[in-house]
């Protein structure tokens, strides 16, 4: 039941059906009873005189209107139960039709408000505006044709007055009362549904204009966001290339750095040995630059491209302590240092970011760095005897590290008293 009612307008159009009922059912039931009447009362011949048309068997109408009735109500369901394309609509409306007037022509053209349940049925379940027009310009043709005061001069039928006119005045009275009220209720019905209609359409079209503002705030707030995640994107970028290049050549710059400052202590005293260190500073110097450019280029360490982390800090810490000869002292407690990508660069970056502050702030001359692993989280530490810093303020590089973690969701501290101490606490993703 719920299928086919859903809305004020499929009970209004049960209303409509129902008078519909009514009316064919009143109309054949006086016909019928009236013609028996009549036989009964032996006055056939007066009654026969009276007619221009030859009405046929009352009942016979009576019982064919009501199949036809049927029938309409039973092919109206279809357009409830699913969309009509346009050869389909031409027929169900063809038919729908040709019922109607059929049973017009059995009530004696007492019934054509029939035809404005099929308007209704165009009205609302018309998808194409061709479709609808046409089909409401024929049904309106035919309503006012199968009128029986405008139809009588062109077709020879009976009227219903003429089956009442063997009662009484009172009782003609009530039948034609009757019957006017079930066509005027019939006429008020459609008039309400078509008030309802027009309604729904407005509603209908608010609801779209309504929509189509939340729709357009709706992309204009994409757009927006989209602008935003841009230069957030673009500032990410820009923070992560930053944060590459300082640590890239920060460290080694710094090596460089101290390795020109241990050249001017000996120069005067080994020239071969000077000449030794300016040979390895630059060839520091020109893997830093390959260093920045790779780090430019993919934003990844360039020693994590061609060795394992293990490898690679390996590589990192003894070429600082060259550079620099700075004494650092390496434990790793994790047999094969597997991580994911971005978790061995976090880690190869803070522990290149931490030898070079170590030496660079805290002119330290021993580094601690130490790995280990604790369930599924990786700890860094790294400690050096250089001055340390009572007060610690982040700047770049500490910073950076810190949004290094952050990205991985893990921990990092800082301490400042007898020298520098780094804890890292890093959640991985995957066993050794």
């Amino acid at each position: 039941m719920k299928v086919f009612f859903k809305n004020r307008l499929d009970y209004i159009y049960l209303l409509m059906c129902i008078l519909n009922y009514a009316l064919i059912f009143f109309i054949g039931a006086i016909v019928t009873i009236s013609i028996q009447r009549i036989i009964d009362i032996a006055r056939a011949r007066s009654f026969m005189d009276m007619l221009d048309y030859l009405p046929g068997d009352g009942l016979t109408n009576f019982i064919f209107s009501m199949i036809c009735f049927f029938v309409l109500l039973f092919i109206m369901i279809i357009p409830r139960m699913r969309k009509l394309n346009g050869k389909e609509i031409i027929i169900y409306y063809a038919f729908e039709i040709c019922l109607c007037l059929l049973i017009t022509k059995n009530t004696y053209f007492t019934s054509n408000v029939i035809l404005l349940l099929v308007m209704a049925d165009a009205m609302t379940y018309t998808p194409s505006n061709k479709y609808r027009i046409l089909i409401l310009v024929v049904l309106f043709v035919l309503y006012m044709g199968a009128i029986r005061d405008f139809i009588s001069p062109f077709y020879s039928v009976a009227s219903f007055e003429n089956f009442t006119s063997i009662y009484s005045s009172q009782t003609i009275a009530v039948l034609l009362g009757t019957k006017n009220t079930l066509v005027s209720l019939n006429i008020v019905a459609f008039m309400l549904y078509l008030f309802f209609l027009v309604q729904d359409k407005i509603e209908e079209n608010q609801r779209f204009i309504s929509l189509n503002k939340q729709l357009q705030e709706a992309n204009k707030q994409l757009r927006d966001y989209a602008d935003i995640s841009e230069k957030m994107g673009e500032t990410k970028e820009r923070n992560r290339l930053a944060r590459e290049i300082h640590d890239t050549l920060g460290h080694t710059l710094t090596g460089i750095s101290v390795g020109l400052e241990a050249c001017q202590v000996i120069l005067d005293k080994d020239r071969d040995m000077a000449k030794q260190q300016l040979k390895l500073l630059s060839e520091n110097a020109r893997r830093g630059l390959d260093d920045v450019r790779r780090s430019v280029d993919k934003l990844k360490p360039d020693a994590l491209e061609r060795y394992t982390l293990k490898e690679a800090l390996d590589i990192l810490m003894f070429d600082f302590q060259k550079m620099t000869d700075v004494s650092i002292r390496y434990m790793c407690h994790i047999p094969s240092l597997e991580l994911e990508q971005d978790e061995q660069e976090v880690v190869y970056r803070i522990v290149q970011e931490g030898i070079t502050n170590a030496v660079r702030h805290g002119h330290a001359s021993v580094i601690y760095v130490t790995i280990a692993k604790e369930g599924n989280t990786l700890i860094l530490i790294i400690e050096d005897n250089g001055k340390g810093c009572k007060d610690i303020k982040k700047g770049f590089g500490l910073s950076h590290m810190q949004d290094r973690i952050d990205l991985l969701h893990g921990d990092i501290r800082f301490y400042g008293q007898n020298g520098f101490t780094i804890i890292a606490e890093i959640p991985i993703r995957q066993g050794e």
